[in-house]
C-alpha cells in the first residue's frame, strides 16, 4: 500500500489469500483488527470473491464497508481526456503528461497494428485508431492495456452501421479514417465538418488533388522537419501524404479523428464547394470556383495579414 496525505492506495494482488489481505489491511490502518475482517470474510462466505486491483481509501470505514468495496471491485480509476486530431506520437506524449504510462512505452505499444487487423489488415500501426474521448484508467496501466482500451473504443464507435455505410460508398475502413483525419485537422468547427467532407468528396470525384495543408504537416512530422510553418518548397515534398502532388486518398490516417469527422465522410453535406480558406476566426470561407477562392484568399489571407503588419508597424512607431 501507499500513503499520500490522507489517502491510502491499497492493492489486492490477483490470487491473494484472505488472511494476507486482512493482515495488510490492518497494517495499513484501513481496518482496526484483522481478526474481525477475517471473521467477516468467513461469515459472509466472501473469501474468494475479493476483486484484485487498487483501491483508494480517503476516509474511515467500518470493516463491513471495506469488505463491501473489495467484493464489489470498486477499484480506483482516474479520468483523462484524449482530444481529437492528435497523432499516435502526440497521444503517447499527452497521456504520459497526465501520468498515464511512459511516452516511449506507449508509442511502442501503439505500433501494434495487429490490434486493428480485423478492420484494417494493412495497418502498420494504430495511427488513426486510438479513439479520442475520455478514459478512466487504473493507476499505472500497462502500455498494452492503454492501446487495447483505445482501439476497443474505436471499434465500438465504428460499428456495423458505419462499416456498412463505408462499404456502400466503396471505401475501406482505412480510407474512411484517413479522410476523417484530414477533416478533423482542417477545422475545429463542428458545423463545418460536413462541409469539409463535401469538399473532399467533390474533389475526389473530379480527380482533383485534395490539396490539404494538414497532410503536408503530417509528412513533415514523419521526417522530423516540421517547425510550425509550411513553406512553398514543402508543397513539392516527395511523399505519398503530399496531397498537393498526389491525387486520391492518402495511404493512411494522419491523426485520430472523432466520431463527427468520421460521420462527415460517411454523410457529407450536399454542396458543390471545391475550395475553402481560413477566415482567421476558427471558421472558413467556402467557394465553388477557383476564381471565387482566389478572391477569398486575397481577402482573408493576403489583405488580412497585410493589415496586421500595418497595425503592428503603426503601434511600433507610436
Amino acid at each position: 500500500y501507499k500513503v499520500f496525505g490522507d489517502e491510502i492506495f491499497f492493492t489486492v494482488e490477483r490470487g491473494a489469500a484472505g488472511a494476507s489481505i486482512a493482515r495488510a489491511l490492518d497494517e495499513a490502518g484501513i481496518v482496526e483488527d484483522e481478526r474481525i475482517f477475517k471473521a467477516a470474510l468467513r461469515l459472509r462466505g466472501d473469501t474468494t470473491r475479493i476483486q484484485a486491483g487498487e483501491y483508494r481509501f480517503s476516509e474511515p470505514l467500518s470493516t463491513v464497508e471495506v469488505l463491501d468495496r473489495l467484493v464489489a471491485g470498486d477499484i480506483y480509476t482516474f479520468g483523462v481526456t484524449v482530444p481529437e486530431g492528435l497523432t499516435l506520437v502526440e497521444i503517447a506524449e499527452h497521456l504520459a503528461s497526465h501520468d498515464v504510462g511512459n511516452a516511449e512505452e506507449l508509442e511502442d505499444a501503439f505500433q501494434n497494428g495487429a490490434l486493428i487487423a480485423k478492420l484494417d489488415q494493412d495497418a502498420p500501426n494504430l495511427e488513426g485508431y486510438l479513439f479520442p474521448t475520455r478514459y478512466h484508467f487504473t493507476r499505472n496501466p500497462t502500455a498494452a492495456e492503454v492501446a487495447l482500451a483505445m482501439v476497443g473504443q474505436f471499434k465500438a464507435v465504428f460499428d456495423d452501421g458505419k462499416r456498412s455505410k463505408a462499404k456502400e460508398l466503396g471505401l475501406t475502413v482505412r480510407e474512411v479514417v484517413a479522410l476523417a483525419s484530414i477533416i478533423e485537422k482542417e477545422t475545429g468547427s463542428a458545423d463545418e465538418r460536413p462541409l469539409i467532407g463535401s469538399v473532399v468528396w467533390n474533389r475526389l470525384e473530379r480527380g482533383m488533388t485534395l490539396g490539404m495543408d494538414s497532410t503536408i504537416i503530417y509528412a513533415l512530422k514523419l521526417q522530423g522537419t516540421y517547425d510550425g510553418n509550411i513553406r512553398r518548397v514543402d508543397l513539392e515534398l516527395a511523399s505519398p501524404y503530399n496531397t498537393y502532388r498526389v491525387a486520391g486518398i492518402p495511404p493512411g490516417p494522419i491523426a485520430s479523428p472523432g466520431e463527427a469527422a468520421i460521420d462527415a465522410v460517411l454523410e457529407p453535406a450536399d454542396s458543390s464547394y471545391l475550395y475553402f480558406v481560413s477566415k482567421n476566426d476558427g471558421t472558413h470561407h467556402f467557394s465553388r470556383s477557383f476564381r471565387e477562392h482566389s478572391n477569398a484568399v486575397r481577402k482573408y489571407q493576403v489583405e488580412y495579414f497585410r493589415q496586421r503588419r500595418r497595425q503592428k508597424n503603426g503601434e511600433g512607431s507610436s
